[in-house]
């Protein structure tokens, strides 16, 4: 509604105008006044969320601005100007593309004016997905410097959307010297799409482009773990310990996502007591319940069951989730005699696994998105880095 708001300020300025002009004739004071009601309707309209009769009394409004030929030619071109947004707005594209391609042809406005309807026709055609044509119009204004910056704003959105990961990636990169980020999660992200798409052979391109992934947005768990797989296929396990322990300090909500390739990487060196260390470093830094797990089975597999049995009634007495609860059920089974005690716990340890099975893996913690997938846009709400994994974010019971 604030959107909306401010595409009618333009409106408003030029009824300003007219009636103030108007005014000034005496036999026109009952126009003037029926025309400030109407705009104090329209706004009211928009102020208690009655959008599609506020859309249908200010459209009325304009067309009758218009056929009255009453106001100035940079009023004119302001009012047609959001007449095609609110055109838009509704749906009808195929208005608003009539309209703001008239403005963009005719020989009455300004170079800048004309920039303006260029703007809003690309929108017009991004709505409708045709985005070749979009494109072509946000490349040309590429070269304006007051519409560079959401220019290739909207040219990044088109090559995401196409998947055009290369041409991504140059816009993002412009974009980055105009508006420079710490965190640039966009750009660092393109290029790990961008890495997907290159063929087997280019291994030490990729780890290139991942590296530059981690300087424009060292947080970035995504380019850590892709370049982790790099060095293990390149037997390199020392290296992808290093980069994948780091994921840890990165973000340690997603430390579960690294054990498998940890794991690998240790027996492959000989050193899983150093896996072992790691574990409990990130247990105690994360509470992550697959981080738990994982040091549950390695003391099992090191030691005994009894071990293993002992740690997780530790961590579940210092942070308690569903996942730890199972395995601790899991554990009182099999010490259980046989009986209605040991069956109620069968059932219990049932019932609990049957509840993680049905839940999520993954979840958006922007828009709530749930997926048993990790993605890293949202399908949602088409943020990046959003999504996590639940075992990470959701510990309690």
């Amino acid at each position: 509604m604030i959107e909306l708001l401010f595409l009618l300020l333009p409106i408003a300025a030029a009824y300003g105008w007219y009636m103030g002009h108007r005014s000034a004739k005496k036999d026109q004071e009952d126009i003037s006044n029926k025309l400030s009601r109407d705009y104090v309707t329209g706004v009211n309209f928009l102020l208690s969320n009655q959008t599609e009769k506020a859309v249908d009394l200010f459209l009325n409004m304009l067309q009758k601005q218009e056929t009255e030929n009453e106001i100035e030619q940079s009023s004119q071109f302001e009012a047609e100007l959001t007449l095609g947004n609110l055109f838009r707005s509704r749906g009808e594209v195929d208005r608003a593309l009539r309209i703001h391609q008239a403005l963009d042809r005719s020989p009455n406005y300004s170079f800048e004016q004309k920039l303006l309807a260029k703007q809003q026709l690309a929108k017009d055609f991004m709505s409708v997905g045709f985005f070749d044509r979009a494109e072509a119009i946000y490349i040309m204004l590429v070269d304006e410097p007051d519409f560079a910056e959401g220019a290739l704003q909207q040219l990044a959105v088109i090559y995401q959307k196409t998947k055009e990961w290369k041409k991504a990636v140059n816009v993002a990169e412009k974009l980055a010297k105009i508006s420079p980020k710490d965190d640039n999660i966009e750009l660092a992200q393109f290029y790990c799409e961008f890495v997907r798409t290159l063929p087997a052979d280019s291994k030490e391109n990729a780890q290139q482009i991942l590296q530059q992934a981690l300087t424009v947005s060292p947080s970035c768990v995504r380019a850590s773990m892709m370049l982790g797989e790099k060095f293990i296929e390149q037997k390199d396990y020392q290296s992808a310990v290093k980069i994948l322990e780091n994921v840890l300090t990165q973000n340690p909500d997603f430390v579960g996502e690294t054990l498998p390739m940890l794991k690998e990487c240790y027996q492959a060196l000989g050193q899983l007591d150093n896996f072992e260390l790691f574990l409990i470093r990130a247990s105690q830094a994360s509470g992550n319940a697959s981080v738990d797990l994982a040091l549950a089975d390695l003391i099992e597999q090191q030691d005994s069951r009894a071990s293993a049995q002992s740690k997780v009634y530790q961590q579940i007495g210092q942070h308690p989730n569903m996942f730890l609860f199972h395995r601790f059920i899991q554990y009182q089974v099999e010490d259980a005699e046989e009986g209605r005690a040991k069956d109620s716990l069968v059932l219990l340890h049932r019932m609990v696994g049957e509840r993680i099975r049905q839940g999520f893996e993954y979840r958006c913690t922007n828009c709530g998105y749930q997926t048993h997938k990790l993605m890293w846009c949202c399908p949602s709400c088409r943020q990046w880095e959003k999504i996590k994994p639940i075992r990470g974010i959701e510990n309690q019971i």
